[in-house]
């Protein structure tokens, strides 16, 4: 499939890569641009120093429109003519089979992770979780059974994978490594687009398809000290930075555990002493599991505040069995 040279985008949803292809489209001054949110959306953080996605729309000088429903959206409809080409980036609404129609096969998802096994929803969490680094860029049509964050099932015409760095151990560093690969991958893809490439379809391979559901970083993100030290390292940096981080309990009083590593230079712990604080050195925090240690930077209380200064040697986490099995059935 060829597509016509590209004089305008518009862009659906809101994320870093979104503020970014924006801040390209507007440099290169290459087409016209329009980018449609919503107010949800407006409301995320989406950089590490907790810089929204209004925040950096209007530093950058981003116009944008927030609408509840894209599909009722007036103004959309005369901006789309046989030369514009519409990217969803994490987009709000469901695409109705009249808007998809007024794109005539130019409206386009970018999904960033592996497809089809990274269905679902808080991706580079259970990417974490499971120790995986691969990267992937996709570019798939819209049709009416995509659901975003849900469900894909449109044909895809263009993708490509990469890997993380080995330093990339939270979703921030996932997610500063993906947006510089998924920015790439658009350029290249609209640069082929103005050539004249001719694009081949393919499908995705539903023998492959896994599933995980969106996540609550509040309301699922209970450490159990009974794991592993390299699962609580996982989990903890699964949820640090952009979000609240892992919580458990100190002192009847719930906190949030973010800046972690694990080690066994001191070997493993009894069962009993699992949680334990056993060393406080170097502005760090050791606790004790059943395999090892795990290594605590920051700690915050419900507030946000870091408590690091206050906590004692031979104080205890622990997670109450009531929260831990609430946890684990209840998804956002």
């Amino acid at each position: 499939m060829k597509f016509n040279k590209i004089n305008r985008i518009l862009l659906f949803g809101g994320s870093q890569c979104l503020v970014e292809l924006s801040k390209y489209f507007i440099a290169s001054d290459s087409c016209d641009l329009y980018v449609y949110t919503s107010d949800r959306q407006l409301k995320d953080i989406i950089y590490g120093n907790s810089a929204t996605l209004k925040t950096a729309l209007e530093y950058n000088n981003i116009d944008y429109c927030t609408c509840t429903d894209i599909n009722n959206e007036e103004s959309l409809k005369s901006l789309i003519t046989d030369s514009t080409l519409g990217i969803g980036l994490g987009e709000d609404w469901i695409f109705t089979q009249d808007t998809i129609g007024l794109f005539d096969g130019r409206l386009l998802d970018l999904m960033g992770v592996r497809l089809p096994q990274y269905r679902g929803g808080a991706h580079y969490t259970w990417q974490i979780l499971r120790g995986n680094k691969i990267g992937a860029c996709n570019l798939q049509v819209v049709n009416s059974d995509t659901v975003q964050g849900v469900f894909d099932s449109g044909e895809i015409i263009k993708s490509k994978e990469y890997f993380f760095p080995a330093s990339a151990r939270t979703p921030s560093d996932y997610f500063e490594h993906a947006v510089i690969e998924e920015v790439s991958f658009i350029k290249s893809f609209i640069d082929e687009v103005n050539s004249g490439f001719d694009f081949k379809f393919t499908t995705l391979q539903e023998g492959f398809s896994q599933y995980y559901p969106r996540l609550n970083t509040i309301k699922n993100a209970f450490i159990d000290w009974s794991w592993s030290a390299d699962n609580i390292d996982k989990f903890i940096c699964a949820f640090d930075d952009p979000y609240a981080g892992a919580s458990t309990f100190l002192d009847e009083e719930r906190v949030f555990l973010k800046k972690c590593y694990s080690e066994s230079n001191e070997g493993g712990f009894h069962p009993f002493q699992s949680g334990m604080i056993y060393k406080i050195n170097n502005n760090a925090i050791f606790i004790a599991t059943i395999t090892g240690t795990i290594v605590v930077k920051e700690v915050l209380d419900l507030r946000g505040k870091n408590i690091m200064t206050s906590i004692r040697n031979g104080s205890r986490f622990y997670t109450p069995n009531k929260e831990l099995e609430r946890s684990q059935y209840f998804f956002h």
